[in-house]
């Protein structure tokens, strides 16, 4: 029987030269439609919130309505603890929902940015442009909260060389 020697028709190794710079243009096309998926998919995800955040605005109870006094606290009734949890509850969630909004905002400029260059590689990117993302990631670091993250827990235990 033939034998494989590692050489090819023209000498050269199966994964050598040619073969290689295909794979690797593949793998780089490949990460660019999952970055493209991504983006996305968060696109669609702070379109959601948005609109939450504009049906909450369009209402009654809308949280610049209250702080414009259309509805007071008092007005929700005195000496009734339960009307003050009501409304912190309220600003507390207006004020969450704002907040994920802007960070969906940063995350989905940033990976349209990553999309856009992943093809030529981030080196080809104006200085502008990369003074926004530093930017984008300075905003992220500052926002996150690992007592909220859900993998936080799953990478504690794999540095611990535990099981997930």
């Amino acid at each position: 029987m033939a034998e494989e020697n590692g050489t090819g028709v023209f000498g050269a190794g199966p994964s050598g030269g040619l073969a290689d710079a295909i794979r690797a243009q593949a793998d780089a096309q490949s990460r660019a439609a999952a970055l493209r998926i991504e983006h996305d998919s968060l696109t669609e995800y702070k379109g959601m919130v948005d609109a939450l955040l504009e049906e909450l605005s369009g209402s009654d109870a809308d949280h610049k309505k209250l702080a414009d006094g259309t509805l007071t606290q008092a007005a929700l009734g005195r000496g009734f603890p339960e009307a003050d949890a009501i409304y912190t509850s309220y600003s507390t969630v207006i004020t969450e929902l704002e907040g994920l909004s802007k960070g969906l905002a940063g995350q989905i400029e940033g990976l349209g940015i990553a999309v856009l260059s992943a093809g030529n590689g981030f080196a080809d990117v104006d200085e502008e442009t990369r003074r926004r993302m530093a930017a984008i990631a300075k905003e992220a670091r500052a926002q996150y909260v690992p007592e909220r993250d859900p993998y936080v827990e799953e990478q504690r235990k794999s540095a611990a060389g535990g099981t997930v």
